[in-house]
């Protein structure tokens, strides 16, 4: 560098004012905290995305919709949510159909939300749950719907507190316990509701075995017959000694007349006739196979009462052989319990079938019930051909007179057993809303797959956001070294 250079920028170095230290170390924290600002901006919207998977379950609450035009069953069915909002959560109103099963939504896992579930269809087609605190609960036998769709009869219910018989109002998510005969708080199982909805038939337990079966090892529950007045909380014992409980065939154990004076009893291969005081107008020997074909047996008119006669495998039987069972439809005189004639069903193949009533006074509406993969049927062990372990799928069908059949109900292999209101079932209103289950409202237990998804995701992006950082910085020093 030349003299005179050196000169030239000396005195130019003496023009401008000398530098102050103290605003450039303000500037660089100013940059500094803009820099954590936006690395905490970038962390909040991360939480916020997480925070939106959990708080709408925790939150959500909307009021029930009403139905649009006329409520109707729905055509199709899917799985729901594992976390479904609980009809006491959320109600949305009665119901145009309950099912149970065992898939993800219906059943949960072994390590948590264990089985006892019951998915209830409103007539917008939402979804809500009933939960019965793991115990394995097949609805339409031990959960029972009203006829006009806006109650729910069963023993217990989880949030309810213990006693004999537990009434949910679909309306309110409302549940109302009642005790059962001579104040007993243990245990019922609703077995027919009656027309009307102001009484249902309801099978008492003991809450322990009162001895043990010499062949089978289980132990043995009698049973006897009760009818419960939902409006006056009495109830009065029909039948005092209806059985062992296992040994009852819970798909047809009784059945209202349609003006529901009398009732129909199944009692082993035995149906009798009783009137709402238990008094017995006549009793038949149907014979082995035979059965009252369910709690919609009773023809509309009331004159006759239609039965099932298996075809079939009936003691030792694996799973081919229960999938190949037939089934007949015959009919008994209301009157006096003699055979009688009827509409001309065509036999049904299934493991089991279980009328619940007749659409429009002509066609039979019944679940047909296809075989668990790898069930059995032997001699040692109670087997319930429409039980919860027994049954692989379960299909609501409508069967014509002369012949034919229509699925009615489109739904996946995990469900297991269906209920459907008795009004909507009989003025043939099928085919209403068919929505699939949405995510909410929902219950805590979302938080389960929730929080470990944004643990994930705020250990992905911290990482991410401190390498953005790092790199503009290193950015910034490259160009203002290329600037200097």
């Amino acid at each position: 560098m030349s003299r005179d250079l050196r000169a030239a920028l000396a005195e130019l170095a003496d023009q401008m004012p000398p530098t102050r230290t103290d605003e450039l170390w303000r500037a660089g924290r100013r940059m500094r905290r803009r820099d954590r600002m936006r690395m905490a901006t970038r962390l909040v919207a991360v939480l916020v995305v997480a925070a939106g998977l959990v708080l709408p379950a925790l939150w959500y609450r909307p009021l029930p919709q009403p139905a649009t035009g006329q409520a109707a069953v729905p055509g199709r069915v899917w799985t729901p949510w594992m976390w479904q909002g609980t009809v006491a959560q959320a109600p949305a109103g009665p119901a145009t159909l309950l099912f149970s099963g065992d898939g993800l939504g219906l059943r949960g896992t072994d390590l948590f939300d264990h089985e006892g579930k019951v998915a209830v269809v409103g007539q917008d087609g939402s979804y809500r749950m009933l939960l019965y605190g793991g115990a394995q609960t097949v609805v339409g036998e031990e959960v029972q719907v009203s006829p006009n769709g806006r109650y729910v009869a069963q023993g217990h219910l989880d949030g309810a507190d213990r006693n004999w018989l537990v009434i949910t109002d679909l309306t309110d998510g409302r549940s109302r316990t009642f005790a059962g005969p001579d104040g007993t708080t243990c245990c019922a199982q609703p077995v027919a509701w009656a027309p009307g909805g102001r009484s249902v038939l309801v099978m008492d337990m003991p809450a322990y075995p009162a001895g043990f079966d010499p062949v089978t090892g289980y132990g043995v529950v009698p049973a006897r017959l009760v009818l419960f007045d939902l409006t006056t909380g009495v109830s009065r014992v029909l039948v005092d000694e209806l059985g062992d409980r296992w040994k009852l065939r819970t798909a047809s154990l009784a059945a209202f007349s349609p003006d529901g004076a009398w009732i129909a009893l199944s009692e082993g291969s035995r149906v009798s006739l009783l009137n709402r005081t238990g008094a017995v107008a006549w009793t038949r020997d149907l014979g082995p196979g035979r059965h009252l074909a369910g709690a919609g047996a009773f023809s509309p008119d009331g004159r006759r009462i239609a039965t099932v006669t298996l075809d079939g495998c009936q003691d030792e039987c694996d799973t081919a052989a229960l999938a190949a069972r037939t089934w007949r439809f015959g009919y008994l005189d209301a009157a006096s319990g003699v055979d009688a004639d009827g509409p001309a069903i065509g036999p049904v193949t299934a493991m089991a079938v279980r009328a619940l009533g007749w659409r429009l006074g002509t066609d039979l509406v019944a679940l047909t019930y296809r075989p668990e993969i790898g069930a059995r049927k032997t001699s040692n062990v109670p087997f319930n051909d429409t039980g919860w372990d027994e049954v692989g799928d379960a299909t609501l069908v409508a069967l014509r007179p002369g012949g034919g059949s229509e699925v009615l109900i489109d739904s996946p292999g995990e469900v297991l057993a269906m209920d459907v209101p008795r009004d909507l079932l009989e003025s043939g209103r099928f085919g209403g809303p068919a929505r699939r289950p949405a995510p909410f409202p929902a219950r805590s237990v979302i938080l389960v797959p929730a929080v470990p998804l944004a643990v994930v995701l705020i250990g992905v992006a911290v990482p991410v956001v401190l390498w953005v950082r790092r790199r503009r910085r290193r950015l910034d020093g490259i160009e203002g070294l290329r600037g200097g």
